[in-house]
């Protein structure tokens, strides 16, 4: 299976954002020059058979000072050990720091709702029948900025700075393979404590978003995000029940959570721990690919 990130749409999006965008065989790899130094490079996810001698005579003529790779090998792969002894013997080290999730969530989606639903705790099966209570509609939508402001006033301040990534995002994959699902909610159907923050937000302006990219069979949770007046109202919850019901009308096989903490990567993946355990809530399978390397 190739993954999103060995697609034409994500180097497209690569080069609207400023890298350039080569190619090793069918393989993309992507460049950021800096001045004096050359060339910062990365390979993300490319499937074997991988032509380490090919790379590294890239590196040389591309004058690359920096190159990163995220081998689409899992750990439980046949020829893991094999691909693993040959990157560190071709001068590769083990990024403490990956730059790809090496640990991810995938939920199986040829099975029934009902089936998916039940492997969902029982926590967060009370949290989607909490949110339909709490009046949350959720609406298949192409209002990017609207879910833009939902993120940009999750990371305030620094919110300004997701703004232009996201919208070259969505221009490289919408229509055909991006979704975007944003949470509502009427303020009169809500009891007076959370009326006044709904009130803040202005009339028909989303609470909580998730927008879900498609490659190949694979559904992938890209961005997520909910204001806490939507987290207290289970909106985030909602949303993903909603988006793998999107995902498997549109015939995925797999919902991809894009990432969860890796014990590997302790320090590095600190900060992924609170949105892992919601990730782990909704069941599936726990996906380990191999280690990211640098050179």
């Amino acid at each position: 299976m190739i993954d999103i990130r060995q697609s034409p749409q994500f180097a497209n999006f690569m080069k609207d954002i400023g890298w350039k965008v080569e190619k090793i065989n069918s393989t993309y790899i992507y460049l950021r020059k800096f001045p004096l130094l050359g060339y910062f490079a990365k390979i993300s996810r490319p499937n074997p058979p991988i032509n380490f001698d090919q790379i590294i005579t890239f590196k040389k003529t591309a004058r690359i000072f920096k190159l990163k790779i995220a081998p689409n090998i899992l750990t439980t792969h046949n020829n893991y050990k094999f691909y693993h002894d040959l990157i560190i013997h071709h001068g590769f080290q083990i990024e403490t720091s990956p730059y790809n999730p090496t640990t991810t969530i995938q939920i199986d989606l040829t099975q029934t709702e009902e089936n998916i639903f039940k492997n969902f705790t029982e926590a967060k099966r009370r949290a989607v029948r909490r949110a339909i209570k709490n009046s949350i509609i959720v609406k298949d939508s192409k209002d990017i900025n609207g879910f833009i402001e939902v993120r940009k006033k999750q990371y305030f301040p620094l919110g300004f700075l997701v703004t232009s990534e996201m919208k070259k995002l969505w221009q490289n994959f919408y229509p055909k393979n991006a979704s975007l699902l944003l949470a509502y909610t009427p303020s009169q159907t809500l009891p007076p404590s959370h009326m006044q923050a709904i009130a803040s937000i202005g009339d028909n302006k989303p609470l909580a978003g998730i927008l879900l990219l498609y490659s190949e069979n694979v559904a992938y949770y890209w961005f997520a995000s909910s204001l806490k007046i939507g987290k207290k109202l289970f909106a985030p919850t909602l949303l993903v029940w909603e988006a793998i019901k999107l995902a498997k009308k549109r015939g995925c096989k797999i919902l991809d959570f894009e990432g969860i903490y890796d014990e590997r990567f302790p320090k590095a993946s600190e900060s992924w721990k609170g949105f892992t355990k919601f990730k782990e809530g909704f069941g599936g399978e726990r996906v380990v690919f191999m280690e990211n390397f640098s050179l």
